[in-house]
């Protein structure tokens, strides 16, 4: 793993049972939640996974924070194979590693104070510390996410927060240890639009003031072009393209990225030659692997489309794509 390299994940796979038909004739499918991925992030960089509901993307953050065991696969973080771990090395671990949530409505305990809320993970992880020094730890995780005079908010319950300050006390419950790697999961998809653009700005400020590495799980083109150094997409639990992301927009070479992009009204000043695309079917991602996974959408479908999977290629530095057709592709959008 290069020195740069903060997370690697290798072929990593996860598969669901999915139960049908009667009590007499049962049925078992295999549903593909991830399908073999591999990325890594860099020190210090926001790496975006964007995706419709369902992709996979959500999934894959779970199982990198250890919330979900794998079926298959590699994930390590700082030269350390997590899925080796025992449960008592994880949770060391736990404290470089830390996780924002979408919903700051059910994350938080209803019945607990903000200061108990933000005193769990001190509680945790740094025993030998004095009521006193957590305390102060407390009342600086709030300062950094903005909430002023700290001693207003720390003896307040959740419902007396609004969703914007909620959602910025679980930022502080999140970075109170000081952690390397923060995965936020579409931290802003359940707040109203008025708070949202507070939410990223905060989350960009303290990556750049903590040197945090984020992956920024979200399924809006928009945000993930305002937020990330660069986009890996994902469609049926596999990624399709991945890159820089004025790359991926300005010249996305996936028919599923054109797809995205296209519809993104608010990307229109990056994009010169905009190809809109319609994408007719459903995902299905209890089909086998045979053929690529977007090919019953794919207006650009040949006929090796149906028989074999397509591999990530490079098509730039650092911009790879899973398709057999994205020379042509790429042309249309130079």
């Amino acid at each position: 793993m290069d020195k740069s390299t903060l997370l690697k994940v290798s072929n990593l796979k996860k598969t669901f049972i999915k139960k049908s038909g009667t009590f007499l004739k049962r049925k078992k499918t295999e549903v593909y939640a991830v399908n073999n991925i591999n990325f890594e992030v860099n020190k210090g960089e926001i790496l975006g996974i964007i995706g419709e509901s369902g992709c996979g993307k959500t999934s894959t953050a779970r199982m990198v924070m250890r919330l979900m065991k794998e079926t298959k696969g590699e994930i390590t973080f700082e030269g350390v194979n997590l899925c080796n771990l025992k449960e008592s090395e994880t949770n060391k671990i736990r404290k470089k590693m830390q996780m924002i949530f979408q919903d700051p409505y059910d994350t938080l305990n209803p019945g607990m104070k903000i200061l108990d809320i933000l005193m769990e993970p001190i509680n945790a992880h740094e025993k030998g510390l004095t009521y006193e020094e957590k305390y102060q730890k407390v009342i600086e995780a709030i300062e950094a996410i903005e909430l002023r005079p700290a001693q207003d908010f720390i003896h307040r319950f959740p419902h007396q927060l609004s969703g914007g300050q909620r959602q910025r006390i679980a930022i502080a419950r999140a970075i109170i240890l000081k952690p390397s790697f923060i995965a936020a999961d579409e931290p802003t998809s359940m707040l109203d639009v008025s708070v949202r653009a507070g939410i990223l700005n905060l989350l960009l400020d303290l990556r750049k003031k903590m040197g945090l590495t984020m992956m920024f799980i979200t399924h809006d083109l928009s945000t993930a072009s305002y937020m990330c150094d660069r986009i890996a997409v994902m469609y049926q639990g596999k990624i399709v393209e991945i890159g820089p992301t004025k790359k991926i927009i300005q010249h996305p070479s996936h028919p599923y990225t054109k797809a995205l992009v296209a519809v993104v009204k608010d990307l229109n000043h990056f994009i010169k030659n905009r190809e809109k695309l319609i994408l007719d079917g459903e995902v299905d991602s209890t089909k086998e692997e045979k053929g690529c996974p977007f090919v019953a959408r794919c207006p650009h479908k040949e006929a090796v489309c149906h028989t074999q999977v397509p591999e990530l290629e490079d098509v730039d530095r650092g911009h790879s794509v899973s398709c057999h057709c994205h020379i042509e592709l790429l042309e249309k959008t130079s």
